[in-house]
């Protein structure tokens, strides 16, 4: 096994185990949500049962479970900074809109159950890290989410992502985390642009019009399979310039063409022949 192989294999377990059993163990996949009007919350599905209090409208909820008699299992923190288990009416719930965020700090995000510093903490995500950044619930904290780590993080340890676009070089499954344990979020197919907004141990957290989640980025690429012409332009004005003294459209091999143009030719090209691009660039005979 190749010494690069070896130290992504590693990082990649690292990451894996840095979380407890329920983080890593992401198919059952907790959300965001936001409530959109006061609503009771009830010990049970069921609104003959104990009520355990009420949430504001606005306010974060965890999502653990839903469809039980038109109720949703959710967790919150109330305004006495207690976090209820309890049950409420699916119908007040919506998705919380977020930010995508990079975590910055060098000693890692933390995570917190409460937003304070002498709460217990839930886990510490590494540097680059990307999180989903619900806004700003005051005094210096944010509302975040990390696969199935949700809580509090300081929101100046978070920078803004600045994303770069890559290609897939093959299909691929979009997880929740930077893990193979991670939830399947989706799947990408080859040639389709992403934008790639941080990596870290071989794994890449990318978003499309579709999804957003994280890829093993040895299957991304930097060349747009697209591109037809993208060689620089001291290429073409070569081209042009030895096209002007060749009528020659066919060769037979690199080495013919290449005394004509000795950069080699764009797909546009009359010259251009598909057996001479061996990597599929819309470059043929390149040097």
């Amino acid at each position: 096994m190749k010494l690069k192989t070896l130290v992504i294999l590693m990082m990649t377990l690292l990451l894996a185990f840095s979380f407890n059993f329920d983080i890593a163990n992401a198919n059952s996949f907790k959300e965001v949500k936001i409530v959109n009007s006061s609503s009771t919350v009830y010990e049970k599905p069921d609104t003959n049962s104990k009520v355990l209090g009420t949430v504001e409208k606005g306010t974060f909820v965890t999502l653990i479970s839903q469809n039980q008699n038109a109720f949703s299992r959710i967790t919150y923190l109330n305004s006495e900074s207690k976090i209820i288990d309890g049950y409420i009416s699916d119908s007040v719930l919506e998705d919380a809109q977020y930010t995508i965020k990079i975590a910055s700090s060098k000693s890692g995000l933390v995570v917190k159950e409460m937003p304070s510093l002498k709460a217990k903490t839930v886990a510490t995500l590494q540097n680059k890290m990307v999180v989903k950044d619900f806004g700003s619930v005051g005094d210096g904290w944010s509302f975040v989410q990390y696969g199935n780590v949700i809580g509090y993080a300081a929101t100046n340890f978070m920078s803004t992502s600045k994303p770069t676009t890559k290609y897939v070089v093959s299909n691929l499954v979009v997880r929740n985390i930077a893990s193979p344990s991670g939830a399947n979020v989706g799947e990408l197919y080859k040639n389709e642009a992403v934008s790639v907004h941080s990596t870290i141990a071989g794994w890449s957290y990318i978003s499309t019009s579709t999804y957003e989640g994280y890829v093993v980025d040895s299957y991304l690429s930097t060349k747009n399979p697209n591109a037809t012409n993208s060689k620089p332009s001291s290429s073409s004005n070569s081209n042009s310039s030895n096209s002007s003294n060749s009528g020659k459209s066919y060769y037979k091999n690199c080495t013919e063409l290449r005394k004509d143009y000795p950069n080699g030719v764009g797909a546009g090209h009359p010259a251009y022949d598909s057996k001479h691009d061996r990597d599929k660039d819309g470059w043929a005979c390149e040097r």
